[in-house]
């Protein structure tokens, strides 16, 4: 194989066979040929890891091997730990790629001696993400000022999550920054694993550079369950804790910049979360959800972060569940969720549709 690798594509495979043969095709055809792939079969169970050695018969820049089921972060730590490339990128094997992607990326790499580049996504086949990031060149101070922060959480005027959308696979980060710097992924973070990475490297990076009115890549984000990241996910608050400790670790290393504000809000939003997977997605009865809220809103971390958000800034969305999780309890945030969820899921469409005359033209016609 070329040792001069400009890009290591790093595509983790659990149980996909479903979706990957489009991936892979995407990640193979890419008009940049000098990369390396490499297929990390995190224990798949079905025929996903017969159709990865199947592509790399027929390819040597492809390297597979299988190892016992660990979850994603540790798949993507062990395809870093046998990369080459210059810059790294990742793939969730349910995605694909359009075919310039990593060409163009590694262009404005070069050309601009970029840490990292960051892109943007269809979500499916063509619907458009809005911008994340305003594309451009953010030299340390821009990154101090603009994107640090907002790597953990921000608010836009209205009181919306402002954060800047952490997917690993809309970058490609240069592996000299990764290695110098020690950065790994967490092998034990199973939820949200992504933002370590995207964190990290963001507070080491010299120059970064947003070309995110550009839509390179396909996410598979139906609401069919058969996107790797949707639906319940059982025990997600003890899940997702780790990686909320390693970010505050992170921030009270960090001496640069107080970071604190943004933490704090990086974990109520988290909280948020699992509040919303325990109310919407769950099939428990009452009492169990009950339990489950107490687990979110009784823990110490959410505690003292829920100190420090201002609720004046949140949308009426936010305010609501906040004041369910600043109440305590798991009763207190279930009611509070309930008026949220209604406001803005039922009641909302309701009257949108009603004003645009949907549902009183139906009215009208059964009246008749």
């Amino acid at each position: 194989m070329n040792e001069n690798i400009a890009i290591s594509i790093i595509v983790p495979v659990y149980n996909v066979e479903k979706y990957l043969r489009k991936c892979l095709d995407s990640v193979v055809n890419q008009t940049l040929k000098n990369v390396e792939i490499i297929l990390v079969d995190d224990g798949s169970t079905d025929n996903s890891g017969a159709i990865c050695k199947e592509y790399a018969a027929k390819d040597d820049r492809i390297i597979y091997f299988y190892k016992e089921n660990e979850g994603l972060a540790a798949a993507r730590q062990d395809g870093i730990e046998r990369s080459h490339g210059e810059y790294v990128g990742f793939v969730d094997s349910d995605d694909w790629l359009e075919l310039n992607m990593y060409e163009r990326m590694y262009e404005v790499a070069v050309k601009e001696n970029a840490d990292v580049v960051f892109c943007n996504c269809f979500e499916d086949e063509d619907k458009k993400n809005p911008y994340y990031l305003e594309p451009g060149v953010y030299d340390r101070e821009r990154i101090e000022k603009e994107i640090l922060p907002r790597s953990l959480a921000g608010l836009t005027p209205k009181g919306a999550n402002d954060v800047i959308r952490w997917c690993n696979w809309l970058r490609i980060y240069r592996m000299s920054l990764i290695k110098e710097n020690g950065l790994k992924f967490g092998r034990g973070f199973r939820r949200s694993q992504d933002l370590q990475l995207t964190f990290e490297t963001a507070l080491y990076a010299q120059k970064y550079v947003s070309i995110n009115d550009e839509y390179l890549y396909h996410n598979r984000n139906d609401n069919n369950g058969s996107s790797l990241s949707r639906g319940y996910t059982k025990n997600y608050w003890k899940l997702i804790r780790p990686l909320i400790d390693k970010l505050y670790e992170d921030v009270t290393n960090y001496k640069k910049q107080d970071l604190s504000y943004y933490m704090h809000l990086c974990a109520f939003f988290f909280a948020v979360n699992g509040v919303q997977n325990e109310y919407e997605k769950s099939s428990f009865g009452f009492f169990k959800k009950i339990r489950m809220l107490n687990e979110v809103v009784k823990d110490p971390v959410i505690r003292n972060a829920i100190k420090y958000v201002d609720s004046s800034k949140l949308n009426n969305y936010f305010r609501m569940v906040y004041e369910g999780i600043k109440g305590g309890n798991g009763l207190a945030v279930y009611y509070s969720y309930f008026r949220a969820h209604f406001r803005d899921k039922i009641y909302k469409p309701f009257a949108r549709k009603l004003i645009n005359g949907k549902i009183t033209g139906f009215l009208f016609k059964k009246l008749k």
